[in-house]
């Protein structure tokens, strides 16, 4: 065990921890604070590894290399090379995570939400051993010149240009997991296992590369078997996955309330504003069928693909949005789903107009209407504003009509009649 004397005198982890700490709880002050929800703030909070992460393989490869200079890991010792290697990696992995904490709580701060997921903890943590004994094994098989560049380089690349590549899911494999969670995700098991064998597995090849006096033939195509392996598993893992590592978020949670024959389910973290956001969604169900529209009674928060059918699923922001934005979250839900055209959908305009009309049916005011639909539009159609006066002076049978003819071209993938959007027919 290394004296806190010496070690603060030798180890360069301990030298750059203040500005490490400062730099990873700046960087996340960048990124957009989750509502609240815990689980997105802590997963915010891990995207300082690209800037810890190599970091820690540097100061590893430091530590390695030291040793590699003194001639002491070949060296007949008391301690096992277990022992050693733990003693020279702990202060670089806990100053690492230090950060790592630091960033998360940050984040958690400007989230106004309560304790960190330790799940993502765990996987920084984890991380950050394997990139240690990285850069540890490099630092003793390498001259430092070579070693602490190449462990930097390699770490920022691992966690920042993989995320980046195509397919999207190779970023799960890294353990950063910035990307979860929305307020209806969890983090995704897969993921977290993937991520873990990966990382376990980096530590086995590091460890072989270093096993014996000398570097041979055998350890090092041991040392590749091993990482041809996890990344096999991860591969087959998470292969399929989109950007986000998430799974829906289980609905159990949701807090609903029925007034008027209208249910409205929200996340926890939207407590404090449930009953006002409750009534206006009444008031905007009310609105809508007062203008002949068939309103569904269910208004959900949940994920839309575990959400129940006929349910409207809809997004607020808890303390920030006004009656206004909750109207206009209301009439986005109410838009039929983007439709799945190889070279682009053409009936754009047909959901520029239905929102504007959903809002307006739904109670929102003349200014919320001008701000966010007033002077939109395509050339050669009218404005959205037009059509929701038009749609204001027909009868329901005429506003149901649109309605349909509008979902029709909403999910157009080629040409349409023009006149589909006529409000008179």
């Amino acid at each position: 065990m290394i004296r806190l004397r010496t070690a603060l005198r030798s180890m360069p982890a301990f030298w750059f921890a203040i500005p490490i700490c400062v730099l990873a709880g700046w960087y996340v002050t960048s990124l957009y604070p989750s509502d609240g929800y815990a689980v997105g703030a802590t997963a915010a909070g891990t995207a300082s590894l690209p800037f810890v992460g190599p970091f820690c393989a540097a100061c590893a490869a430091w530590e390695g290399n030291r040793l590699r200079r003194a001639r002491l890991w070949d060296a007949p010792s008391v301690r096992s090379r277990a022992t050693i290697a733990f003693w020279c990696l702990l202060p670089v992995v806990l100053v690492a995570l230090l950060a790592v904490v630091v960033a998360i709580t940050v984040d958690l701060i400007r989230s106004g939400a309560g304790l960190p997921d330790l799940r993502f903890v765990a996987m920084a943590a984890l991380d950050l051993v394997a990139l240690s004994a990285a850069g540890f094994a490099a630092g003793l098989l390498l001259p430092f010149a070579v070693s602490g560049p190449l462990a930097i380089v390699a770490s920022f690349i691992w966690l920042a240009f993989i995320p980046a590549f195509q397919p999207v899911w190779l970023r799960h494999l890294t353990g950063m997991f910035r990307d979860c969670c929305g307020m209806d995700q969890d983090l995704a098991p897969r993921a977290v296992v993937a991520s873990s064998i990966v990382d376990l597995g980096i530590i086995v090849a590091a460890a072989m590369l270093v096993a014996g006096p000398a570097l041979v033939a055998r350890r090092v195509g041991g040392a590749i078997a091993a990482l041809a392996v996890v990344g096999t598993i991860g591969v087959l893992l998470v292969g399929g996955m989109t950007y986000s590592p998430a799974v829906p978020r289980d609905t159990a949670l949701l807090e609903c309330r029925t007034d008027s024959g209208v249910t409205v389910c929200t996340w926890p973290e939207h407590r404090a504003r449930a009953a006002e956001v409750a009534g206006i969604v009444a008031k905007v169900h009310a609105g809508w069928q007062q203008v002949g529209m068939a309103a569904p009674s269910l208004f959900t928060e949940a994920d839309p693909t575990v959400a129940p059918p006929g349910a409207l699923v809809f997004r607020f922001i808890g303390a920030s949005y006004t009656e206004d934005d909750i109207i206009a979250a209301l009439a986005t839900g109410m838009l039929p789903a983007d439709p799945d055209c190889p070279t682009g959908a053409t009936g754009g305009i047909a959901r520029m107009d239905l929102s504007a009309w959903y809002a307006a049916a739904g109670g929102m005011t003349p200014d919320g209407l001008q701000k966010r639909h007033g002077g939109v539009g395509l050339r050669g159609y009218p404005e959205p504003l037009t059509v929701v006066d038009q749609l204001r002076a027909a009868t329901p049978d005429i506003r149901r009509a649109w309605v349909s003819r509008a979902d029709q071209v909403s999910q157009a993938c080629g040409d349409w009649p023009l006149d589909l959007l006529t409000v008179q027919r």
